[in-house]
Order: C-alpha cells, then sequence, then structure tokens
C-alpha cells in the first residue's frame, strides 16, 4: 500500500484492484509464490494494460503514471521480478535499499523519468539476469559493481545521461548476450575485456563520447552479430578481423576511423548492414566485396575513397549514395572514371 501511496495512474485505475489484505487475489500486477504467499513478482508495464484497462481512456495509447518507487517496495525481500517500465512520468531515484533482493533475477524500470545514479549496491542482485534502465534520466557513471552480476544475460542503460569510462573489467560478465549503453555521454576507451565475453551476441555503444581504436579482438568474438559504434570518436584503422568476421551487422559511421577498407571479404560474409559512412578512410573501394555471400545496405559515403568502384553484385544494386562525398571514387552509380580519377 505504501508502493501504491507513491505512485498516481489516472487513466486505467489499475490500483483500483489494490484493495483488501490478500495482495495476492487478484491485484493486477501482483504475482504470489504458491506456497509462500509471499510476493514474487511486480509486472506493471505502461505498454501491456489490459484491453478492459484500457477503455477506461479510450484516446490513451500508453500507460501514463506518475510519482516515484517507493523505498518500501525493499520489503518485499521474496522478489523476483520487478517491472515497472513505460509509464513515461515516474520520477525520483532507484531505492538504494535494493540490495535487499537476493533472488531477484529481473529488474525493468525502462520508460521513466527516474534520475540520480545507478545505486552501487546494484552489485549485490548477484541472481539477475536481466536489467534493464533504459530510457530514463539516470546520470553518475556506471558503477564498477555491477561486473559483479555474474548471471547478467541482458544489460539496457542506453537513453540516459550517463558519463565516465566502461568499468575496464566488464569482461567479468561472462554470461552477457546483449548490451545496449548506446545514447549517453560515455568517455573513454572500449574496454578490451569484452572481447572475453564468449556468448556476447549484441554490442551496441553508439551516440557516444569514446575514443581510441576498435580492438582487432572484437572481431575474433566467436557468437558477436551485431556492432554498432556510430557517432563516437573513435580514431585507428578498422581491423581485418572485423571487417571478416561472421557479423550481419557492422555500424561504424560518424568517427574518425582512417586507413584503407581491408580487402578481406569472401564468401563467409554476410552483411544485413555494412555502414562505414562518415569516416577518413582512404584507398579503394575492396573489390573482394563482390565475393561476399551477400550485402544487404553498404554505406561507404563521406570519406576519402578513391578509384574505380568495382563491378557486380551488390555494387550493380546500390545508389549514389552509397559513395557520395568521397575525394575521387567513379564508375557506376557515380560519374564514369576518367584518367584523372583512376
Amino acid at each position: 500500500m505504501a508502493i501504491k501511496a507513491s505512485l498516481y495512474e489516472p487513466n486505467f485505475g489499475i490500483f483500483h484492484t489494490w484493495r483488501g489484505t490478500n495482495c495476492c487475489y487478484k491485484w493486477y500486477g501482483i504475482s504470489c509464490d504458491p506456497t509462500t504467499r509471499r510476493v514474487a513478482q511486480i509486472n506493471l508495464n505502461g505498454l501491456t494494460v489490459p484491453d478492459n484497462r484500457r477503455r477506461l481512456n479510450r484516446h490513451a495509447t500508453t500507460g501514463y503514471m506518475t510519482g516515484h518507487i517507493s523505498p518500501s517496495i525493499c520489503n518485499l525481500t521474496q522478489l523476483s521480478s520487478i517491472t515497472i517500465s513505460d509509464w513515461m512520468g515516474i520520477s525520483g531515484i532507484i531505492p538504494s535499499c535494493i540490495q535487499t533482493f537476493s533472488l531477484l533475477q529481473i529488474l525493468d524500470l525502462s520508460g521513466n523519468s527516474i534520475t540520480g545514479e545507478v545505486p552501487k549496491s546494484i552489485g549485490s542482485l548477484t541472481q539477475l539476469t536481466m536489467l534493464n534502465l533504459a530510457d530514463n534520466r539516470l546520470s553518475g557513471t556506471i558503477p564498477t559493481t555491477l561486473t559483479n552480476l555474474n548471471n547478467l544475460v541482458y544489460l539496457d542503460l542506453r537513453n540516459n545521461l550517463m558519463r565516465g569510462h566502461i568499468p575496464k573489467d566488464f569482461g567479468r560478465l561472462k554470461n552477457l548476450n546483449r548490451a545496449f549503453l548506446s545514447h549517453n555521454l560515455l568517455t573513454g576507451p572500449i574496454p578490451k575485456t569484452i572481447s572475453e565475453i564468449y556468448g556476447l551476441a549484441v554490442l551496441d555503444l553508439s551516440m557516444n563520447r569514446l575514443s581510441g581504436p576498435v580492438h582487432e579482438s572484437l572481431g575474433r568474438m566467436p557468437v558477436l552479430d551485431s556492432l554498432k559504434l556510430k557517432y563516437n570518436r573513435l580514431t585507428g584503422e578498422i581491423p581485418s578481423t572485423v571487417l571478416g568476421s561472421r557479423m550481419t551487422h557492422l555500424d561504424l559511421r560518424g568517427n574518425m576511423l582512417s586507413g584503407e577498407i581491408g580487402d578481406v571479404f569472401g564468401e563467409r560474409s554476410y552483411f544485413i548492414n555494412l555502414d562505414l559512412s562518415f569516416n577518413n578512410l582512404s584507398g579503394s573501394v575492396p573489390k573482394s566485396l563482390c565475393s561476399a555471400n551477400y550485402i544487404g545496405h553498404l554505406d561507404l559515403s563521406h570519406n576519402r575513397l578513391c578509384g574505380k568502384i568495382p563491378n557486380g553484385e551488390p555494387f550493380d544494386r546500390l545508389k549514389t549514395t552509397s559513395f557520395e562525398h568521397n575525394k575521387c571514387l567513379c564508375g557506376m552509380p557515380l560519374k564514369p572514371c576518367t584518367q584523372e580519377t583512376v
């Protein structure tokens, strides 16, 4: 009831069901352990309010809730899952007492207006498999204690105001499969230890202020399928291991990468999206791109590339926007080559 008192939801009346003393019986979003009768799950998602609740406000496409998350939630020590997400108006801070949730596996507070820092006590939640704090207004740094979460599979901190470096020992998250840290204010290098996470399939560090090189070890990760590093301040050459990897999504757009594009593409190359635009890349367009198994979207625009664009797939179907604003590229789909441009 203290949690209810700290929140206000005017559209769907979901808290109208929170009556009486038996919170395990038909309280919306509350589930209890059948044996202990203790509250085990809180599931309040603004995007999944049932249709019968939506009829209370037919014009609402999503829920809207204001208030804050009461520290009283920490008295529910048997919780295994907390989802209070996509309500837009919930503000305040994440209660620092969250270390009491020794059984917690899911924590989803995304899509709100929560401020303050991620509590250092987050590192005590060693059973956590999913941590989603995306789309809030969180500031401060990523706590180093986060790397204690050795059961974590899904991490989402994107679209916040977080600063500082990504922890050097990020690679301690051995079970991590997906990591989204984009749209923050993160600085410093990409930690080399990331490449030690064997099962990491998706890594998105886009739209930050990261600097330094793209490590060649990222291209040797056996499961990594999507690497998005666009709009940072990364420098150096693109490692051949990354270009020749089995990734299907590689987005390095809008950095300060230089050198030539390695001629390392082949039958194992299958890129749904390959974006190297808005860098300082020089040399020619690799002919081995014609040997790739598949190239869907390719963007090499806004670089310093020169010479003739190769003939054949995928170049025969690409538009001028894939190659424009280079130093002296020529050939289809751009202007014909002359002696000066070849």
